[in-house]
């Protein structure tokens, strides 16, 4: 798994999928630091597939459950046997800690990001990416000026079949709808199947794409609007990020895979509540709805008006948007 070269480095990301989409440029910034060295990624097992497929990595590994003794002690071993002479932790969190004080006294030079401000009441999220920003500048290394770039991900199987809308059953232009996997903050059912509905008297294929666990959720769309294509749970990191690439908007809530589909280019709509909204990615052409009241306030007409204003909805919408992004 972890190679024995010299100049071994070892990068540490185990949070979640907007963290380590927004830690992207800290990637190439590592890489450019150490380019004949031979760099190791540990990151959440759920993330596997789509850190092999980046450029910055010789391997990529998954965080063992530390919990197993036996599985533990074997792959801090493997660790051990490495030989890293510098650790990256760009994570900072909990499971940084438990490596770390696993490592034992002859661990390598160990890099922190600092740790996360305790979020104070009523206060904006904040993106990570500042403290990730910190540890490389501290530690001397220049890092791009630039947003998180995932086009990248198009390239890993873009002869696959699978990595097509047509897999799936779409034709034409399409919205992509990305509602959060946790129902605190998620938009309703009721207002993603309105949004849907006018979609598709618009002449657009309403999509629904996130975790597995959203089924129900989209069974609950597809009562109320039987127009949708319900992904949820079928596709992996790679294929969203085609279809993200290839659609015309989206419209989304708190839903994580949001900030990989703005890193290929796409563009579109969040709802949350005004006291605490989702995370607005920077620099984006992403407009934030929010409101005092229950998210059931938030009408699928608004939604739709506020898309074309941002001009997505219009004819040739989605060619423009892919030619914008290339």
């Amino acid at each position: 798994m972890l190679g024995r070269k010299q100049n071994n480095i070892l990068v540490v990301k185990t949070d979640g999928l907007d963290c380590f989409v927004a830690a992207e440029p800290a990637f190439e910034a590592i890489r450019n630091e150490h380019p004949d060295a031979s760099i190791s990624l540990l990151t959440s097992p759920s993330l596997q597939r789509i850190a092999r497929a980046a450029p910055y990595f010789d391997q990529v590994a998954g965080l063992p459950n530390f919990k197993i003794a036996d599985e533990r002690k074997a792959f801090v071993k493997q660790l051990k046997s490495a030989k890293f002479e510098r650790v990256y932790d760009l994570a900072g969190n909990e499971d940084g800690k438990r490596l770390h004080a696993a490592m034992g006294p002859f661990r390598p030079k160990w890099l922190t990001a600092p740790p996360a401000p305790k979020p104070r009441k009523n206060a904006q999220p904040q993106s990570n990416a500042p403290r990730v920003d910190k540890l490389l500048l501290d530690a001397g290394i220049n890092i791009p000026e630039r947003l998180p770039d995932f086009r990248w991900a198009l390239e890993a199987r873009k002869d696959s079949a699978n990595m097509k809308p047509s897999w799936y059953g779409i034709s034409g232009p399409f919205g992509l709808m990305l509602p959060s996997a946790d129902e605190v903050g998620r938009w309703t059912p009721t207002g993603y199947a309105g949004v849907a509905a006018i979609m598709a008297a618009s002449g657009f294929m309403p999509v629904l794409a996130g975790d597995k666990s959203l089924h129900g959720f989209g069974d609950e769309i597809a009562h109320q609007t039987p127009q949708i294509v319900d992904l949820t749970g079928k596709t992996d990191h790679l294929q969203l990020a085609a279809l993200a690439h290839a659609a015309s908007f989206f419209v989304s809530d708190f839903c994580e895979e949001m900030h990989l589909a703005v890193s290929v280019g796409l563009q579109g709509v969040l709802i949350g509540p005004t006291k605490k909204p989702p995370v607005q990615p920077e620099g984006r052409h992403v407009v934030l709805l929010t409101t005092d009241e229950n998210l059931d306030s938030v009408s699928p007409d608004f939604v739709w008006r506020t898309l074309t204003n941002m001009g997505l909805t219009g004819g040739g919408a989605s060619a423009q948007r892919a030619a914008a992004a290339r």
